[in-house]
């Protein structure tokens, strides 16, 4: 680290010594130097710096372009990446201010957040249905969210034990459960995925045969996202726009609704499916009847939607957790690349979202927290997905599932909040998120 070891920088030192440096004094004096990182968490504390590098002629060769004390090194580049070369370099720091202790939330934040509902005593042993087979659509983002759901409960101190049919999952490692079944997964030796499971085990009365009680989400909650024609009813109940469209059971009913729509494409949506299994676009009547087909055989209510299609709209994810005091969070907002007609979990998302204005943010926070409430989802983690016009901002909601989901598992990642873990803890009374948001995002910081 030369010459520098033993001195301590703030932000505002470490800027005024890059400042000295002499760039692009040979070539370019135009050359820019942007900050782009910082962080001080180690001990002790250090400030790990990266620059990057622009206008300058792409000929120019980097040690013309900038003169730099030796404990800098320039990143690894691709050759075929155009981005600006980085500068990289770690050094001592000190803050401007010092931190806050560790010890305690802020007071408002703590009075504010006073327990209406503590830890469920009454629970002792919670059943845990695993993820099931790795297939697109339903894969590894679940045995992550299945993971630490198992922690999370085993923390609090009640007995796991996790039911799943693949023995190749991180879910089914020892110690992850108290105990651990790897078996077929069907209604009668516990079936499906596990939403729909819970359906099934519900209405065949079998949770009540055994005390059983769902925890999280609530089978009403269930039905009324995943079935397409209760979800409408839904959204009409809180105006709230949903695209055109018709529920149909059979193979004449959805002919006859996308006749009533009066133009393809029209998109089709099975009932109580993951990933958009047996769903797609129907350009014309032969593309609509073989996906009809399909996505009715798929459907575990023999149930599709056809839409209007929202072709070129721009598609937004929200994801959203609710506690049982009702406090609820936006925890982060997803944008999808490609626009409406590419399934979401076929596209390239960015997270936080881009090109939304305040005014379309804040619109889709606020129909995303009456929409949870709506459907009924207590505590736990929802996934919300829009479209947007990008003429004129009319914004329609597409779904909304009533569990953690592929984008939840990127949300946690982008954001660093544990969304599967919270929504388990969330779903035994505790903690609040009116402690445990500040608490997550103040330890994170």
């Amino acid at each position: 680290m030369s010459n520098h070891i033993g001195h301590e920088y703030n932000r505002q030192q470490w800027d005024n010594k890059v400042g000295q440096l002499t760039v692009g004094r040979t070539l370019n004096p135009g050359v820019k130097l942007q900050w782009l990182i910082h962080s001080w968490h180690t001990q002790p504390p250090t400030m790990a710096m990266a620059y990057r590098i622009s206008n300058f002629p792409k000929t120019t060769p980097l040690n013309h372009l900038l003169l730099l004390p030796h404990e800098f090194t320039f990143l690894p580049q691709n050759q075929n990446d155009a981005a600006p070369p980085t500068a990289f370099s770690t050094l001592p720091f000190r803050r401007l201010a010092p931190a806050p202790p560790r010890t305690s939330l802020p007071a408002a934040v703590a009075e504010g957040a006073a327990a209406k509902v503590g830890k469920r005593r009454d629970i002792k042993k919670i059943l845990i249905l695993g993820a099931g087979p790795i297939v697109i659509g339903q894969a590894c983002e679940f045995d992550y969210s299945g993971t630490q759901a198992c922690k999370a409960l085993r923390e609090e101190g009640y007995e796991v034990v996790l039911i799943n049919s693949n023995p190749a999952t991180i879910m089914t490692d020892p110690g992850t459960a108290d105990r651990t079944y790897v078996t077929p997964m069907s209604p009668d030796l516990v079936e499906r995925t596990a939403l729909n499971l819970a359906v099934a085990l519900a209405e065949s009365g079998a949770l009540d045969r055994y005390g059983v009680e769902l925890i999280g989400a609530k089978l009403d909650a269930i039905k009324k996202a995943e079935d397409r024609d209760l979800f409408k009813q839904a959204m009409s109940n809180i105006g709230i726009k949903t695209p055109p469209s018709g529920i149909g059971t059979t193979l004449d009913e959805c002919i006859q609704i996308s006749n009533r729509i009066g133009e393809f494409p029209v998109i089709v949506r099975p009932a109580f499916t993951l990933g958009g299994t047996g769903g797609g676009i129907a350009y014309n009547r032969e593309d609509l009847v073989d996906i009809c087909m399909a996505g009715l055989a798929a459907s575990l209510t023999n149930q599709v939607l056809i839409e209007k299609s929202l072709l070129g709209w721009k598609e937004y994810e929200l994801e959203v957790m609710r506690d049982l005091a009702d406090n609820v969070v936006i925890i982060c907002s997803i944008e999808n690349i490609d626009p409406m007609g590419v399934h979401t979990g076929d596209s390239i998302t960015v997270a936080p979202a881009q090109t939304l204005t305040d005014k379309e943010y804040q619109r889709l926070r606020d129909y995303s927290i009456a929409i949870i409430r709506e459907i009924g989802v207590e505590c736990g983690g929802s996934n919300v997905q829009f479209a947007v016009n990008p003429q004129n901002g009319e914004v329609m909601v597409i779904e909304m599932n009533p569990r953690v989901s592929r984008s939840s598992a990127l949300a946690s990642k982008a954001t660093g909040f544990p969304i599967a873990k919270m929504a388990a803890k969330l779903s035994v009374g505790r903690p609040q998120l009116a402690l445990s948001l500040p608490l997550i995002m103040w330890l994170l910081r």
